[in-house]
């Protein structure tokens, strides 16, 4: 798998347009628009062609609209398919070059948090935990689903003036006591 491509879905605003055109076949660049205000028109286009270039969007038409053409986008490939394939071949190598990325994505993001004029931890609702719990795999298997709902509800937000586009990111795997 080409880790381009995973780091590239790893990026907030990309994840968000995967998921409206995986929801919307067919979807157009004023629709993917309409669903992320908050991106510029400039970024959001930017976004798209890095996603066509990484051969996860292709183009499938092109609408005439008051003389100029509006493409419309269709899922090309779905990475999650060949994450999905990795974990299910049990491919150490792989996976853990799929960790990896996640975990550089997490730097590269908290870099650019950091690069801000201003910030504030605190106000910007940002942070970073590592928290040892004791669990049974039935309690796991409960504080998962639990999670998923959570994150299923939030997930479905629209976008507005009040809300910020955020990014929640976990690992949750067993460690040895002496490591934690």
């Amino acid at each position: 798998m080409n880790q381009e491509v995973l780091k590239s879905l790893l990026n907030p605003v990309r994840m968000k347009i995967f998921q409206f055109v995986l929801m919307n076949p067919d979807a157009t660049t004023a629709q993917i628009a309409n669903e992320l205000p908050d991106v510029p028109q400039a970024s959001l286009y930017r976004h798209v062609n890095k996603m066509v270039q990484d051969e996860i969007l292709k183009v499938v038409s092109e609408n005439k609209v008051r003389g100029v053409y509006e493409k419309v986008y269709a899922i090309q490939n779905n990475p999650l398919a060949a994450v999905n394939k990795i974990v299910d071949e049990g491919d150490r190598e792989q996976l853990y070059m799929i960790c990896y990325t996640f975990a550089m994505s997490l730097l590269m993001d908290f870099g650019s948090y950091l690069k801000r004029d201003t910030i504030d931890l605190q106000a910007d609702k940002v942070g970073f935990r590592s928290i040892p719990l004791y669990l049974t795999d039935e309690e796991s298997n409960q504080f998962i689903q639990n999670m998923h709902a959570l994150i299923q509800e939030s997930m479905h937000q629209e976008t507005n003036e009040g809300r910020t586009l955020r990014k929640y990111s976990y690992a949750f795997m067993p460690v040895n006591e002496k490591e934690s």
